[in-house]
């Protein structure tokens, strides 16, 4: 029993792998087979058919014949593209990307379930019968081309017989039927792939590897409070100080190192997402019939794996709203002089410990009137508190939940589900999203993440008689606040700063802590977006680098905190979540005017 037990163990240790290693060749496979299509290149074609071959080879071992039949005919199409005999166009690809997208669902069906249930008949007979199409192959094209006779491609042909390993487009090289310059202008270019040296690793692993070390940068932060204790005690001799000083900075170098090699064995290539993106693109482009050019840079800029996962929704939803409603169709396009094709331009790069994703399309910008007019309708402003609002205001108005300006509904966008949720994912990963656009131009959404979501500098203040931390990221200035300095402005307290008009968040009020006003205190500039706000605190303590702990089922509850974090004294420091602060102020603003228009209508109405 025993040996049959683990024999039971052995094979299912096999299917896992082969789960993982397949749904990994799946996956890069649609990626190529998405390039393929706009560039015929040798290498990637060859990628695409070990991919497919392997799959094809294992799942039959394993006895998955559903599958192993799939990858069988995708093969042998693949065969065909390899060999030159067929050139790849839009039937073919999608065909291809319908192939791949079964063997995706059947993996998932294995996984899930230990067996398949899919059934494959009508991707089958499709593969097949491009495999036996006359009308794409090589040799009809160069025909169609005037680059070759009837006779010469019948010679070449005979030639191949002799020696099936040649592709047809080498032998007509060789003949000199035709140059090699030609024949790249039909088959394109040839690129080499470079495989990323990757090691895979259980992410259970490195979640518990992270939380050893963020108890260690805990255990870290006491001992430097004992040093600076027993530095101020007269018990202590000076020898323990010493020795304690020693092991202290020795502790910190450590763990400094540890929490460095962590976060970096966390950090994944942005390529892990944008990958997807070509394949959503093109998707999206037959949808709309659209037109579309895709530049993406900054691939191997890095980032925390939990933060790429994270990102997805908010990317996507982003990259149908610039495709469905950003990016006019081409008709449309060369009315307006521009080129029919339209661009969408997606990149990341690294600014200090921060990642920056810009996503910019070319299309028709935002239009600010029917942005305004939306706003004005739906009661969450008055048109002369529009007034008081830069451009760049008015255009991150389309963050405010409920606010659509679409004119039509899509399959994919534009139903009530509006830039607030792409806005309300990114902060709750500590990051931020503004916006920017040039009405008939183009409009550009940036995203501002930290690298890692675990660790992160912060600032300590005092508020009443509790500690909070403020994260690094938001902080650009700390302010003496004097009560002669505060203005009102709309019964909001302002502070006049270098010729800036700062608005100021009293988070006693924010967060009803109930904490009497005094007249000194600090104001702790912070920059969230486009926006400057000054957050009043009783006083700062520090600097500080801090472990955010999760509040789980508590955080639902609690407004205007995002974790919490542990001090030297084992104390619970609680996070303050700066945007959400805002955004809760704000709104608390919207819904007042909401509510009090609500009731003079309905006063209006009475009398």
């Amino acid at each position: 029993m025993g040996n049959e037990f683990l024999q039971d163990d052995e094979m299912q240790e096999i299917i896992n792998d082969f789960i993982v290693e397949s749904g990994e060749l799946v996956e890069n496979a649609i990626q190529d087979v998405v390039e393929i299509e706009q560039n015929q290149n040798e290498e990637t074609i060859n990628s695409i058919f070990r991919a497919v071959h392997t799959i094809k080879g294992t799942s039959s071992f394993l006895g998955f014949s559903v599958l192993s039949n799939l990858a069988h005919k995708a093969e042998d199409l693949l065969g065909m593209i390899r060999k030159g005999e067929i050139i790849i166009d839009k039937e073919i690809a999608d065909t291809l990307l319908e192939a791949l997208d079964m063997t995706r669902t059947i993996i998932e069906e294995i996984k899930e379930h230990g067996a398949e249930k899919q059934d494959t008949s009508v991707i089958l007979n499709k593969l097949e019968i491009l495999s036996k199409v006359e009308k794409k192959m090589l040799g009809e094209i160069l025909i169609e081309e005037k680059i070759i006779t009837k006779k010469e491609l019948e010679n070449v042909l005979d030639k191949q017989k002799e020696d099936k390993s040649k592709r047809l487009g080498e032998i007509v090289v060789e003949e000199k039927l035709i140059t090699d310059k030609q024949l790249d202008n039909i088959l394109s270019k040839q690129k080499v792939h470079k495989d990323d040296q990757t090691v895979r690793i259980d992410v259970k692993k490195l979640d518990e590897l992270m939380n050893l070390v963020g108890e260690l940068v805990l255990g870290r932060n006491r001992l430097i409070m004992v040093k600076n204790m027993a530095k101020r005690g007269s018990s202590n001799t000076k020898g323990s100080i010493d020795s304690l000083e020693d092991v202290t900075n020795y502790l910190e170098v450590i763990t400094n190192e540890i929490q460095l090699s962590i976060m970096k064995a966390r950090l994944v290539p942005m390529s892990k997402l944008f990958n997807k993106v070509p394949r959503l693109v093109r998707d999206l482009c037959n949808t709309f019939t659209k037109d579309i050019d895709l530049k993406i840079t900054g691939e191997e800029t890095e980032l925390d794996r939990s933060l790429i996962e994270l990102l997805h929704d908010p990317l996507t939803h982003i990259i149908r709203n610039s495709v469905d409603h950003g990016i006019e169709t081409p008709e449309e396009r060369k009315k307006k002089g521009k080129p029919g094709k339209g661009l969408l331009s997606i990149s990341a790069y690294n600014e200090g410990n921060h990642v920056i994703i810009d996503i910019k399309d070319d299309g028709k910008g935002i239009n600010l009137e029917a942005l305004k007019e939306k706003v004005v309708e739906k009661g969450f402003m008055n048109e002369s508190e529009l007034k008081d609002l830069t451009e760049k205001e008015i255009m991150n108005l389309v963050f405010i939940p409920g606010l659509s300006t679409a004119k039509t509904l899509s399959s994919v966008s534009g139903r009530g589900v509006g830039m607030d949720v792409v806005k309300t994912n990114i902060e709750k990963m500590n990051g931020q999203a503004y916006i920017d656009s040039k009405q008939g131009e183009w409009t550009r959404l940036s995203i501002k993440l930290p690298l890692t979501l675990a660790i992160m500098g912060a600032l300590m203040v005092e508020i009443g008689k509790e500690l909070y931390a403020i994260p690094l990221s938001n902080v650009i200035e700390l302010v003496k606040l004097k009560k002669e300095s505060i203005k009102s402005v709309n019964k909001n307290e302002v502070l006049m700063l270098r010729d800036t008009i700062i608005p100021i968040v009293d988070v006693s009020k924010v967060m009803s802590i109930g904490v009497n006003g005094s007249a000194g205190g600090y104001l702790v500039i912070c920059k969230i977006g486009e926006k400057i706000v000054g957050v009043k605190v009783g006083s700062v303590i520090g600097q500080e680098e801090i472990v955010i702990k999760p509040l789980g089922e508590f955080m639902g509850n609690i407004n205007g905190i995002c974790g919490a974090t542990i001090s030297g004294d084992g104390k619970v420091i609680l996070i303050l979540d700066i945007p959400a602060m805002i955004n809760s102020s704000y709104m608390h603003k919207i819904h007042k005017k909401k509510e009090e228009k609500s009731e003079g209508q309905a006063l209006a109405l009475q009398q």
